[in-house]
């Protein structure tokens, strides 16, 4: 649910995103000896195409092969399109034409065989965000909630759902970060109380076993139309978040939550550093090359202190939570992780911290079970713990006063910031 706020947010901001599926069928061809062969399977080119504006074209293209994936040169190819509005397609040609948002299936038909291929409009619009509401992507798969403060904070394996429309994906990790929804909920919910202003939340509500929102697009969706247009929305709010922050601060944080099984129950905090890396002294881990490689590059290159005291020294996050009773892996007790498994940061810290520029910088947080995410209680405690720290750390590295960014009058006598919301578990 979103949170009772009168303060609006206009900007320019990606549309939710639309999926055109172009898909390609073709006819029977001839041998040289006359006999006919049977359309086994159609690749399709492009496999993936996005486009930003009404009215944009795309010319899809298919090859046809016979169950022995010898090609079947000349086979016809006949076009439609489920919705007119989002996307027509010429049916003798396979040349595409944007029209509108949504979600559309091209078909081209010549029995037995078929064949995807996707087309993205993604469009700018002016989008009114209320500071404190939920927005969501088609059917609720994707959730943000708008902030004002220049904290965003994503939540991509903590979803319920588990929609027939998009099957189980096949290959890579399939099990959920328990409870880590409930947790990022429960630190946006701390934030307000401190600092009476919003952090900036982005959650997958659907299973990863569905979708993996913290892979690129092939791994995340594995073809599925309607799982790659919930993984365009979900990194899409990250985005218009991001450009909110940039828009009214100039700089921000950007935190990616998850929740590993280690045997460690510990705090693992990823800056796209390996555990190598970290075993080097400080005076080797302030060189180029490794502020250059991590996900606070903006900040090491702007903050008064080094890279090695912003990685591990005592004004750290994992020095600074490490004082308020949870241990954490980089920070001054443990600069590195001593031979344990550990995450060094994923797809997300990547794409959306300071690696390659940009003024928000970033950290994945994968969180242990005990302690911090297996009780509500925990959960709160934690939460509370996070985000005191963070209100130490963008005073001394960011030169943010959180708490002076929002009014404190606008707490209410609760503590709470809204409504709870309970997870869908369907």
């Amino acid at each position: 649910m979103g949170f009772a706020s009168s303060s609006v947010h206009i900007r320019r901001c990606r549309s939710l995103p639309s999926t055109l599926l172009a898909v390609l069928l073709a006819s029977t061809g001839c041998e040289d000896d006359g006999a006919p062969r049977v359309p086994a399977e159609v690749i399709v080119f492009p496999s993936f195409v996005v486009v930003d504006e009404i009215g944009a074209t795309e010319q899809f293209t298919a090859q046809v092969q016979d169950g022995n994936g010898d090609l079947i040169a000349g086979a016809a190819v006949t076009w439609s399109s489920s919705d007119i509005s989002v996307a027509a397609v010429e049916s003798a040609t396979g040349l595409a034409t944007a029209r509108g948002p949504g979600i559309a299936t091209i078909t081209a038909t010549s029995a037995p065989a078929s064949g995807t291929a996707g087309l993205e409009v993604s469009l700018f619009c002016e989008q009114d965000y209320v500071t404190g509401q939920s927005y969501y992507g088609r059917n609720q798969y994707i959730e943000y909630i708008a902030g004002d403060l220049p904290l965003v904070l994503s939540a991509p394996h903590g979803g319920y759902l588990t929609p027939e429309e998009i099957p189980d994906r096949t290959w890579g990790t399939m099990a959920q970060d328990r409870q880590t929804q409930e947790l990022a909920r429960a630190i946006a919910d701390s934030v307000y109380v401190r600092t009476g202003g919003y952090a900036h939340i982005i959650i997958c509500r659907v299973h990863r076993s569905k979708l993996d929102a913290n892979r690129e697009i092939v791994e995340a969706a594995q073809g599925n139309p309607h799982a790659q247009q919930a993984w365009y929305e979900y990194h899409n709010f990250i985005e218009d978040a991001k450009g909110t922050v940039a828009e009214e601060y100039e700089r921000g944080f950007y935190i990616d939550l998850h929740g590993h099984g280690h045997e460690m129950q510990w705090l693992e905090l990823g800056y796209l550093l390996q555990s190598s890396d970290l075993e080097l002294s400080d005076a080797q881990l302030e060189r180029p090359d490794y502020v250059n490689k991590s996900s606070i590059r903006t900040l090491a290159l702007e903050a008064d202190s080094g890279f090695a005291a912003l990685v591990r020294g005592p004004t750290s996050l994992g020095g600074l939570l490490e004082q308020r009773g949870y241990p954490s892996v980089p920070s001054p007790a443990y600069v590195h992780p001593g031979g344990q498994p550990f995450f060094s940061g994923g797809y997300n810290t990547a794409r959306h911290g300071s690696r390659d520029g940009g003024p928000i910088s970033g950290v994945q947080i994968e969180a242990n079970w005990t302690g911090v995410r297996d009780s509500p209680g925990n959960r709160e405690a934690f939460a509370g713990a996070l985000a005191e720290a963070l209100e130490v750390y963008f005073d001394l590295h960011f030169r943010i006063d959180l708490p002076g960014l929002a009014p404190l009058a606008s707490v209410t006598a609760s503590g709470s910031r809204g409504q709870g919301f309970e997870p869908d578990r369907r």
